[in-house]
């Protein structure tokens, strides 16, 4: 049991590519099933971890990660294929990569840099716009891209003001 979570968080990272590949394609419906699939198996290598004490170094740094490469992967398709704004796809993964960035930086100094309120907003609006606009609601959806990317660009000032000093 202890090894399901991580078997769990590389099956989403797995399915990135064939999802880009089927949004490019003009197949939604298809990546909407498989975009609700890895939002399951996110929920559920969690869960899973923390009810059978499965909790790993290794899931801990993945799972985040492999949050991020869905989103962006998806946000930068949907952006390809013109579904949504650009700029703000551009801002979102910039400020992953930053925060990343400073995670990274800080854990190398034993600085742990937990997800804020904020950041947990900005990760529920990114995911509720991919959803949305993959199943074709395409104005709401953009509505929801360009909120979260104000909500991305907040998230990620808090996060260097707050820890930058630390690091």
């Amino acid at each position: 049991m202890r090894a399901l979570p991580n078997l769990l968080t590389f099956l989403r990272v797995l399915l990135v590519p064939v999802m880009v590949v089927l949004v490019v394609g003009g197949f939604m419906r298809i990546s909407l099933f498989l975009f609700v699939l890895s939002a399951i198996t996110d929920y559920m290598d969690g869960f899973v971890a923390r009810r059978y004490s499965g909790v790993t170094g290794m899931g801990t740094l993945l799972d985040p990660i492999a949050d991020k490469v869905l989103t962006s992967a998806l946000l930068i398709s949907l952006s390809y294929v013109k579904m949504c704004d650009p700029y703000s796809v551009v801002l979102i993964v910039a400020r992953e990569q930053a925060v990343t960035g400073l995670r990274a930086v800080a854990a190398s100094k034993g600085v742990i840099i937990p997800a804020d309120r904020l950041g947990k907003v900005k990760t529920f609006l990114i995911m509720a716009s991919i959803l949305i606009l993959l199943a074709g609601f395409r104005t709401a959806g953009e509505f929801m891209v360009i909120l979260s990317a104000l909500v991305a660009l907040v998230s990620g000032v808090n996060y260097f003001l707050k820890y930058v000093g630390e690091v």
